[in-house]
């Protein structure tokens, strides 16, 4: 008769040992391996009704592993039916007794409002001497984009609010379009609605386009309807102000003595674009350019701002991991990571700021620490009116915790990828920091200990736990227009680049002198029994020497484009290894970990469900974020997910190379996939370099890991 699995209860996390020796006898073969995930290499087969002794348990990859000598044998999956009799069968940590529900014996510390009440600038605006659309002050002062300004008091005039400030009147908010002039830094979050209009969207950018294959016509409208007022002669080089798009024709919008007119510049097929001529940007004149339109195919918000029942489910086995482990003197933490919101690109890119806010919740109602969005809060692929409005409602969402909250510098959050990169070097699309600066801090003060940076440190009240915020983009904001020349379709990969993508914070990666001197003082003035967790973005692991791949974990070209003092602060870090809890960082969308010199190094996937690199059919159901909970006296770090976590895996080059690694939403036709194997020109110096590197890299990923001492 066939021998029935037993099922068990365990309260282990992923990565906890448990120190337990005994017997087991499996009901069908079992084979060994060297790592505890499945990946990892065979060691032997065990044979079915053989006495296997062990020496201990272990909860890892989401299965459950006896520790046999030096091998692993997995005899358990989530499901949690063993293969077989354990004669000792004790698979959890004793929990003692708790009477109520163990929470810190600290105050929720007090954030400070500003003083002052800010609105941003989401687009140029003319101040008005009265809050009445015509009434514009005679001097024409004008307010631009992302700058701010202190305002006093809302007014509401036929369906148009607008702010008072002592240079006059701005307009805030078209109430019957749902149009956004700005945002105030003071505003609760209140549910996004994208604006409804029947008339086309002017995207306000500037630049300089050629009419190289045809005649074109000037016209009142951008409609073929409309008056003619002009005509262009094949040749033409005209400066325009702002875009526009129908369903059949782009537009360019022309300013002539202060009047709009419209002109085609493409006419666009359900497969493709077919342009008129080129854009002229920089010093450099480039066929085609990713048009604004292109990532807008959300046609309406989509929020919901209750939990789903499967949500509710997964907060309640959260809430009750978090009751086993915490204790009155632990430090409770919120980690999400890579949103990558955007209200426009598609459903995928929405979701995420639901699922800010109900991490936001959570924290609130179980009175977190504080909370840590490690960088990439917005995709960073529109144009700078719209990133400035999608980060003031993603931040607004987290601050809906009220426990103090920090956001550190991704490569996507100032859209340098789409102002400079996929739309030619426009400067004036790109979020500058003074103006990221400004959102990120929506509503309280900075409560890091620098000024006017992305890095800091916050010591939470009342512990000796140190919260360390990296920027690994520390790049200033771009005032050259220089644009090397190039074929503009090559994509950026490798330290061959650096000398070109200067100014795209998009681009590379880079800690400047600056930052790791601040690192350095603040680690020697930590307190003997001081301990300190580390967040960035980009991760400082093996970036010491040239060959950041060949040892890098989980592969990702910024490790070949890291520039500044990366080896400093590794080694900075590395030297107070006793006082580090762990170096928590994200932008490779995969859970990882790794002990390296002493250091946890740990990684977590993103948020967003449709770009992860370890995808499965039902990845795509629930976000992902964490819940670190650290526990100082016992040098124990336990982190709780909430919803997906990825198990170990792997991704050969070559298939990395025809379709990628999960992470873009991009899908390359066939052409474009063969053309990669065709011979290409030679490459010489630090391209020949990163080539042969590249050639060699096969990715391979850890998974989640949820118990590290430290």
């Amino acid at each position: 008769m066939k021998e029935r699995q037993r099922n068990f209860t365990s309260n282990l996390i992923d990565g906890q040992k448990l120190t337990l020796a005994g017997w087991f006898i499996p009901s069908h073969f079992l084979v060994s391996r060297k790592a505890p995930n499945l990946i990892s290499k065979r060691v032997r087969i065990y044979p079915k009704n053989k006495m296997i002794s062990y020496q201990g348990k272990l909860k890892s990859d989401g299965h459950f592993w006896l520790i046999v000598e030096n091998e692993y044998l997995n005899v358990a999956d989530y499901r949690q039916k063993l293969a077989g009799n354990d004669l000792n069968p004790i698979w959890g940590t004793k929990t003692p007794a708790k009477n109520e529900k163990q929470t810190r014996n600290r105050p929720i510390p007090v954030i400070a409002r500003t003083g002052q009440k800010y609105f941003v600038a989401a687009e140029t605006l003319h101040f008005r001497q009265l809050p009445e659309w015509t009434a514009i002050t005679k001097k024409h002062k004008l307010l631009y984009t992302g700058h701010s300004i202190v305002y006093s008091r809302i007014h509401t005039y036929r369906g148009i609010q607008y702010i008072q400030t002592d240079s006059g009147f701005l307009p805030l908010l078209n109430q019957i379009t749902g149009h956004r002039f700005g945002i105030l830094t003071d505003q609760r979050f209140k549910p996004p609605v994208l604006e409804q209009s029947k008339v086309p969207e002017l995207f306000k950018m500037h630049g300089v386009y050629c009419f190289t294959k045809r005649l074109v016509k000037v016209y009142q409208l951008p409609d073929l309807n409309s008056t003619i007022v002009g005509r262009l002669d094949r040749g033409s080089i005209v400066n325009y102000s702002g875009k526009l798009v129908d369903p059949h024709r782009g537009w360019l919008q022309l300013m002539v003595t202060g009047r709009p007119y419209y002109v085609p510049f493409m006419t666009r097929f359900p497969n493709h674009e077919n342009e008129y001529g080129y854009e002229i940007t920089g010093s450099k004149s480039v066929t085609h350019l990713v048009q604004p339109w292109s990532f807008t195919k959300a046609s309406h918000q989509h929020l919901l701002l209750n939990a789903t029942a499967a949500e509710k489910k997964a907060l309640s086995r959260l809430e009750l991991k978090l009751n086993q482990v915490r204790t009155t003197d632990s430090i409770v933490v919120g980690l999400i990571n890579d949103t990558h919101y955007d209200a426009r690109q598609s459903s995928d890119s929405q979701r995420p700021l639901h699922d800010l806010l109900l991490m936001a919740h959570f924290a609130k109602t179980q009175r977190f620490d504080a909370v840590v969005m490690n960088g990439d809060l917005v995709d960073g692929n529109q144009i700078l009116n719209r990133t400035i409005i999608d980060t003031a409602d993603a931040v607004a969402a987290l601050h809906e915790s009220h426990v103090p909250t920090f956001i550190t510098q991704g490569n996507h959050d100032d859209n340098s990828g789409f102002g400079r990169y996929l739309n030619g070097l426009r400067n004036e699309q790109v979020m500058t920091e003074a103006t990221e600066r400004k959102l990120h801090d929506l509503q309280w003060e900075n409560l890091l200990d620098t000024e006017n940076q992305f890095y800091g440190k916050y010591r939470v009240p009342g512990t000796d736990v140190t919260l360390i915020m990296l920027n690994t983009f520390d790049i200033r904001d771009a005032s050259s227009k220089t644009y090397f020349d190039r074929n503009y379709h090559d994509r950026p990969n490798g330290i061959h680049w650096t000398g070109i993508l200067q100014n795209i914070r998009h681009s590379r990666s880079r800690i400047t002198t600056q930052q790791v001197n601040w690192l350095i003082k603040t680690l020697n003035q930590l307190a003997p029994d001081e301990q300190a967790i580390i967040f960035t973005h980009d991760s400082l692991r093996s970036a010491t020497d040239r060959q950041a791949v060949t040892p890098f974990w989980t592969y990702d070209w910024f490790a070949n484009n890291q520039q500044g003092d990366y080896a400093r602060a590794y080694q900075t870090i590395v030297a107070h290894r006793q006082q580090i809890i762990a170096v928590m960082s994200a932008h490779t969308h995969v859970d990882d970990w790794s002990k390296q010199d002493g250091i946890n190094w740990v990684t977590t996937t993103s948020d967003i469900t449709n770009r992860r690199k370890s995808a499965r059919l039902d990845s795509q159901s629930i976000g992902a974020w964490d819940v670190l909970v650290i526990q100082p006296s016992q040098r124990q770090l336990f982190r709780l997910r909430y919803g997906w976590q990825d198990r170990a895996g792997r991704l050969p080059n070559w298939q990395y190379r025809l379709f990628g690694d999960g992470t873009d939403t991009q899908h390359h036709v066939l052409a474009a996939l063969l053309n990669q194997f065709k011979r290409q020109p030679p490459l010489t110096g630090n391209g020949f370099y990163y080539q042969n590197q590249n050639k060699q890299v096969n990715q391979q990923w850890r998974g989640f890991r949820g118990y590290f001492k430290f």
